[in-house]
Order: C-alpha cells, then structure tokens, then sequence
C-alpha cells in the first residue's frame, strides 16, 4: 500500500514538475527613443527590440502589429467595427483627422528584413527573419518609424495638443502554445502581448508634462513633480526618460495644463507604492483622486496580493461618452466626467485592471471576461465595502433585492433569448452584451464562486492564481485548475455555466404586487402598473382616466395593457386594451396579440343643435413573427405579420319624415360594420450606415384586394450626422367584383392617394389624427405617410389629383440642411431644418386628357419637431395643377392652409425608446 501511494505521489509531483516545464513564454525586450512634433502631430522613433525565444520552436518570421494603420482609412478592422457599434464619426472623419505608422525599415541583427503585408489587415505585419531563430536563442530587430496621430476617436491620439499615445510602437504578436495571435486593432477588444522591459526616452516641447508608464529616471524632475506638482521648463525641449519590468505596453500622455499630485500607498507588507495624479485645473472632484488611487491599491491588495508594480498613475484625459477609461500598465487614462463615489468607483476599476491584464497578461481579445469581468467583481466589492447601501438604497450585487440597472437590462436580453454566453470573443459579443456578460454577468459569476466556496477560501484561492500566474499568460483552463488546486474541490459545474447563456437567478414563484406608474425587476414580485391616462382629439377633447399594465422589464411572455378614458368634450367613456403572448427564440420572435380602441371620430351638429358624436371600436387580432439573422452582430431581420382589423364605425343617418301635417329631416347614428385582413412582408437592417427597409403589403376588403411595395433608404452625408431619406411607393388596386359606378363609390376611401392620406382615409384608424374627419382649419392639414405621400392636398376636389383605383407609384425625398444655412439655428432651442420633394405618377395620367400632366411634384420646406414625432411640412413649389386648385378654392390664408403636419406616434414605441433591446 505504501509502495501504492508512493508511486502516485511521484506520478502526481512528476505531473506538476512536467506542467510547469512545459510551459513558457516569449520574452520582448524594447528600447524606443520618440520625439512629439506638436505642430503636425506626429512621433518620429526609433525602437530596438531584444526578442528572445522561449518557445520550443524555431521561428521563420514574427508577426507585427504596427495599430496606428487602423487609423489610416475606413476600410480597416477598426473603422468596420465602429460601424457595427453605430458610431460614423471615424467613417466621416477628414483626413487631417486619420493616422497612420510609415517609415518602417526593419532590421533583424543589422540585417535588413523583407516585410510581408496581411493580405486582410493593413494594421498587421509578417517580418521575415532573415535566419530562423532557434529555440532558446534572440535576436536584435530594429525600426526607426513615424506616427501621424489621429484624433481621438477610440483610445489614443490627440484631443487639441493634449496627447494619449498608446498602441503606438510597432509591436510583436503573442506567440504561445496556442500559436501566433496577430489581431487587428479594435475598439470592442482589448490586447495580448508579450511580457518585457521597456527603456524608453520622451522628447516633447518643454511646457509639456509627461505622465507614462514605468518609473521617471531623472530624478530632479521626479522631486520638483512630487514637491511641487509641476516641472522647471528649460529650453525648447525636455527628455522624459521612463523605464519599467515585467510589462507588456508602454503609454504616455502629454499635456501642458496637468495639476501633479503625489502621495505613497503603503500596504500591510510594508510595499510601499508611489501614486501620482495629473489632472485639469478646474477637475470637480478630481483633487480627491490620489486617496481613490491610494485606497484601491490597498484593497487589491489584501484581496489578491500585492500590487505588482513600484508606481501608479492616474490620468484624466478628454470627456468620452463611449468608455470611462483605458487600463495599461501602471498607469491608467481616466475619461469619465464623474464626481464623487462614481469617480471613485472608475478609477479604481482602471487601476485593478493591474492585476487581471497587467500582471494575469489573458488573451484578452478571445476571453474578456477574463480581465473585465473579474475585475468588474473586485470593483463592486470595493464599492459594497466602502459604501454600504442603505436601507432606503440597496444594491444587488451582495445579494440585496433591489435590482440594478444593469441587471434589470440583462435579464431582459436573457429572457428574449439575446443575451450571450460568458465564454465569448470581444468580437462576436454585440456592444450590449460585452457590457452585461464580459463585465456583469462574470462579476455575478464570481460572486457565485465566492458564495460557493466561502469568502475566505475564495480569498484564498484568489491568492493563490494571482501567485502561480503573476507576469504570464493564464487561460481559463490555467485559472480553473489554479482554483481548484486551492479549494480542493471540483468546479466543473460552475465553470460550466461560463458557456451557457440566460440568468443565474433560480426560477420561483412570485407574488403579484402593486406599483404605481411603471416598476422593473425584483426576485420577489411580478409587478401590476397602475398609472394615470391622458388622451386628446378633437371631438373628445380632452381625455383623462387611468391604465393598468403588467409592462416591465424584463418583459413578461403575457403582456397586457387596459385603460378608460372620459371624453370632457363627448362625455363619453373611451377604451383601449392589448394582451399578446409572446414566444421568444435565438432567432425568432412570436407574437400573438389582440388589441381594442374606442373613440370619438367625428361630430355633426343638427338644425335643433344637438350634437351628435360618432364613435369608432376598433378590434385588431393579430400574429407577427420576427426573425433574426443567425449572426448576432446583425441588425437585419425578416417580418411577415398578419392582421385582422374589425371595424365598427359610426356614421350619420339621412331620413325624411313624413307626417299628415308636415315634412321634416331627421338625422340619427348607426353602425357600419366593415373588416380589412392585412398581410405584411419585410426585411429590414438598421445599420448604422445606409439603414433600410423593403415592405409588401396587401390588404384586403370586401370588394378589393391592394397591394403595394414601400422601399425606405436612408443616405449618410459626410458630416456623419445628417443624410437624406428616400422612400420609394408603388400600388396597385384590384376589384373583387365588377367596378360598377356604386362599388367604385363604396371604396373610394381606399383609393390610392398621391397626398398623404386624411383622416378620413385612414381606414384601419392606424394613425392618429387630432381631427380625423376635419375638412376645415388646422386640423384638416394633418396627413399620414402612407401611399404617394405627396404634402399637397386637393382634398376640397370631388375627385382628388392622384387619386386612383388602378395605380400609382411615388418617389420622395427629405434632406437635412447644414446649420450654417438653417435660419432656425439662431434659436436658442435646437430645431432642424429639411427639404423635401416628391416626385409621381399614376394611372389617369397616362389615359386621354388627363387631368394632370403625366410626372406631377411637390417640394419644400420640412421642420421636425421632438426627434420627428411632428413633422410640418411647407410647400413652395408644385405642380400646375396643384397652383390652379390652391388659386381656384383658397383664396385667403392661402400659404398657410397649404402646409401639412403629420403626427408619428409610433416614435414613442418600446423598440424605439429602449435601442439597447433587441425587440
């Protein structure tokens, strides 16, 4: 037995000894002397790199990465992913505001190296080496090399002449038992690299300081920064000299405003850390940033072990809306605006990323959880532990009911099957879910792990993967094993869940509660919203009553919604209800409504003056499926929607009444009850650049089929910011029955229409309208978008121009105008300015003496107003015969009854308001 347990304690060591020889890593060693030409913005360098081969390989050539190339055009890995994120700044940037490395001669050991281009990354590189590099032996290469600095658009270059050099040097890939890992650089994805030295020497003009990473070599300059906050500027120009082991980057930042301050961080080993904190006069908040700095080294410190590094600084740099740092070696770039606990929190998070990507050196491109999301987890202890909640605050993260923003979020991508897995690249997470699942869902992850093992044997083996992997590479596998190891226990099951999408929270039963208004996630309730309801048009005036919901995030799969509302003007009680259940899927989306309105639409005052008010009852059953492209960085998607609308309609009553003395009208109600099936088709893509929309739609009556196709386009302009809309309308009408004089009369409202269409045209009440039957005053101007969509009207005509029961097809365009020439930016309010123009035709014009000629037009002037909820429309020039009807029936206030609004309610949608939410 012995002998047994002998023999397996040998194999058991031997395995250990072998794992651990088995492993290596490349060693790259730089020296670069840089100069800042702050006229032109540019770096002139020259970098010696010492690199030596660990590996067990012989290496024919190393792979580069030379990243200010991302920066050169807008058809390189970076600008493409910017797309994908929604920004078009980089896309639109002028050329003055693009970078690019040039000048690159490399040598390898005095011997000039042949250089091979990625045939798909601009910003990637193959040296060939002129003779292999044996295992275990090095070689010299050097470059001299130019950097035009682009402005800031993601983590480095200039913002005026304050400097963010990072990502700047050319720069060797990781070569591991993996292999190589050349990547292009990406905003969403960080980076991997060998660990090294740097030496590396700063020329600027002298009114600049320099905050870097590494340690400053001269050490007057040092005194005078830590005295005095600030440096003696002698001469033209001044060498910053900075060096620093064990690293994998090297940045520096260059301003000539940076406040200085300096204090030491001492933790319980007596390791004692010089902190520094260069930041803007003027920065709220920012003179507490050194103690942020100096009590979150401590924390990590006792949490994991000792910062690994002498000195820390922190950098506060321009305002970013779309990052509140950047982490890189012993130094961190700060752009959030925060005060306060908020600041705290960031740079705290910034300057733990020290440990998990400064000294754990993961891959962070293919497994960001492995830094963001650990990092995330020490970030929120932090705060938890030095801001407690309260009892009329509470956090989530420890447990505590009330949830977080950011949870409330996940959830619901979790729920509509939108979430992804932990164990996902930066580059196929969608921007949402690299926020929630490579930072929150890990942090929870971790936060299972600790409650699984305990904090102290969590702590513990903590400790002990910081301590086996310091200055390497770990993987997950290399993290798993290091766990388990210091817990002596299996963690199979947990670390399953890293590959599985969806919630962490346990299924259970909740109680339905109450809320006022709206409410979203606890782990206890399923919310009923009671809220009040406000309403408006022109025969019920206006409208006051209340709503009850179950709308909440995340959403449930029965949804329902009901209210009343008092008409002031009708007296009436008006209604409105939708209940849908809802199957969420990967890649498809089912909804099965049934909705219900009720309202006045009209009005007619008698001889005797009574009012008669006509109402409308609307019921819409309905099915939509949705579905998704199988990539989830794609916001294209395919609809197909079938709806029934079920009308019931009030309408007058004409009758003579006769009687043995006299004759007299009598006018009364009825109820004219109508359907229309609706059939839609259409496949759409959101992006960022060139948005569009292909819709097919039939609908069908009891005595017409129509069909038409709505094509919408919309065309960036190079400002980035304003662009032109096209929309592209053709229909077709068929009857069912012969098209007798009589049926032609029963359908005229679903004519085609070349104007937009009224109120009274709308006949499945789909848009909203203040006076939906109105024929008089302002309320008469409003139309829909729907048809031809022209924005003149001849509604006074018998016989509208461009209206049809054949066909009809439309073009119509809208342009924003640049503010330099919108008369309405003067205003101290901003309001846009656009022009629009349409151009059709249509079957009449094509016959015999047709009333119009055969292309007519309309174009003008647009004002959009709240993110295009209202839209006025003037026109100013049109066809002949819309001049010859304005002159023939209109004649006062003839500009002002031409123009036309329209009222898009459909802005206000969920999908519109929550963009974070694939709906």
């Amino acid at each position: 037995m012995k002998k047994i347990l002998l023999f397996l304690s040998l194999a058991l060591f031997s395995d250990l000894i072998y794992g651990q020889e088995s492993y290596w890593q490349q060693e790259v060693n730089f020296t670069i002397n840089v100069s800042l030409n702050d006229q032109d913005n540019i770096l002139e360098a020259f970098e010696t790199i010492e690199y030596i081969n660990h590996s067990p390989d012989t290496l024919q050539y190393i792979w580069f990465h030379i990243w200010p190339n991302a920066y050169k055009n807008d058809r390189t890995a970076f600008s493409e992913q910017f797309l994908k994120e929604r920004r078009t700044d980089f896309y639109f940037s002028k050329p003055g505001q693009k970078g690019y490395i040039n000048q690159l001669n490399f040598k390898v050991d005095g011997i000039n190296a042949t250089v091979v281009n990625d045939t798909n990354n601009i910003d990637i590189i193959q040296v060939l080496l002129p003779k292999p590099l044996a295992p275990g032996s090095k070689t010299i290469i050097s470059t001299p090399f130019k950097v035009k600095l682009p402005y800031n658009f993601s983590r480095g270059g200039h913002v005026g002449r304050d400097y963010q050099i990072t990502q700047w040097f050319p720069k060797p890939a990781v070569y591991d038992q993996k292999g190589w890992h050349p990547m292009p650089y990406l905003d969403q994805g960080e980076f991997y690299s060998e660990f090294g030295n740097f030496d590396v020497e700063i020329t600027v003009p002298s009114a600049y300081i320099v905050a870097a990473t590494g340690v400053l070599q001269d050490a007057a300059t040092l005194q005078e920064l830590k005295e005095k906050g600030k440096h003696t500027a002698d001469g033209n120009t001044k060498v910053w000299h900075y060096k620093q082991n064990n690293i994998h980057d090297f940045a520096w930042f260059a301003s000539k405003t940076f406040i200085v301050q300096y204090d030491t961080a001492v933790l319980t080993s007596n390791k004692i850390v010089d902190v520094f904190s260069f930041y803007k006069p003027q920065s709220k908040g920012w003179k507490e940033s050194i103690a942020y700095a100096k009590d979150g080294i401590r924390r990590y410190s006792g949490w994991l072990g000792d910062y690994p590094y002498s000195t820390c600084s922190v950098v506060q740099g321009s305002k970013n809306e779309n990052s509140g740092g950047m982490e890189y070696p012993t130094i961190t770039l700060i752009t959030a605006q925060e005060t306060g606990k908020e600041l705290d929190a960031t740079i705290v998070h910034e300057i733990g990323h020290n440990w998990f990507y400064g000294a754990l050196a993961t891959n962070e491109r293919t497994h960001p959880w492995m830094d963001e999301g650990m990092n995330t987890f020490y970030q929120k202890r932090y705060e938890t532990e030095k801001y407690p909640p309260t009892l009329s605050k509470k956090k989530s993260f420890l447990g505590n009911e009330t949830s977080t923003d950011e949870h409330v979020i996940f959830e619901t991508l979790a729920k509509i099957k939108k979430d992804q897995p932990i164990e996902t690249s930066s580059t196929d997470f969608t921007t949402t879910n690299y926020a929630l699942a490579a930072y929150y869902k890990t942090s929870w992850w971790m936060k299972k792990l600790e409650d699984e093992l305990g904090r102290d044997q969590f702590d513990k083996a903590m400790h002990s993967y910081y301590s086996d992997w310091k200055f390497r590479h770990p993987y997950p596998d290399d993290f798993k094993t290091s766990l388990e190891k210091a817990a002596g226990k299996n963690l199979d099951s947990h670390f399953s869940l890293l590959n599985k999408m969806g919630s962490f929270d346990t299924t259970q039963k909740k109680s339905l509660k109450p809320a006022f208004v709206f409410n979203s996630l606890d782990n206890k309730h399923n919310y009923i919203n009671l809220s009040p309801a406000l309403g408006y048009n022109y025969y019920d005036k206006g409208m006051i009553g209340g709503m009850i919901n179950n709308y909440t995030l995340p959403l449930p799969k029965l949804q329902y919604l009901a209210g009343v509302l008092y008409g002031t003007g009708s007296k009436k009680l008006n209604g409105f209800g939708r209940v849908s259940y809802n199957v969420y899927k990967r890649n498809y989306h089912v909804s099965t409504a049934l909705s219900y309105n009720s309202y006045s639409q009209n009005d007619f005052t008698t001889a005797d003056n009574t009012k008669l008010i006509l109402g409308v009852k609307r019921w819409v059953p309905s099915v939509k499926l949705t579905l998704f492209d199988k990539d989830s960085l794609s916001t294209r998607r395919f609809v197909a929607q079938w709806k029934t609308f079920l009308l019931n309609e009030g309408a007058l009553d004409f009758k003579t009444i006769y009687t043995a003395t006299d004759t007299f009208d009598r006018v009364t109600t009825i109820n004219n009850r109508s359907y229309i099936n609706r059939l839609s088709l259409s496949v759409s893509d959101n992006r960022v650049l060139f948005p569009y929309s292909l819709t097919v739609s039939t609908d069908q009556g009891k005595d017409f089929i129509k069909t038409g196709l709505t094509g919408k386009m919309f065309f960036n302009y190079s400002d980035g910011k304003s662009g032109m809309s096209a929309r592209f309308f053709a229909g077709k009408l068929f009857y069912l029955k012969p098209a007798t004089t009589l049926v032609r009369f029963r359908n005229d409202r679903y004519f085609l229409n070349m104007s937009g269409p009224t109120g009274y045209e709308d006949y499945t009440y789909s848009d909203y309208f203040i006076g939906r039957n109105e024929f008089e005053g302002w309320q008469s101007q409003q139309v829909m978008e729907r048809d031809g969509f022209f924005k003149v009207n001849t509604a006074l005509l018998g016989n509208k121009v461009g209206k049809t029961d054949d066909w009809l097809m439309s073009l119509n365009l809208s342009s924003d105008l640049p503010d330099n020439i919108n008369p309405l930016s003067i205003l101290p309010i901003k309001i846009p300015l656009k022009i629009f123009a349409d151009v059709g035709t249509y079957a009449e014009a094509w016959k015999e003496n047709p009333a119009s000629g055969r292309f007519i037009y309309d174009a003008g002037i647009q004002i959009p107003l709240f993110h295009s909820l209202i839209d006025i429309y003037i026109p100013i020039v049109y066809s002949k015969v819309y001049r010859n009807y304005y002159k023939s029936t209109i004649t006062e206030k003839r500009f002002l009854k031409t123009i036309a609004f329209t009222i898009n309610i459909s802005k206000l949608k969920l999908q519109d308001v929550l963009k974070d939410i694939p709906l």
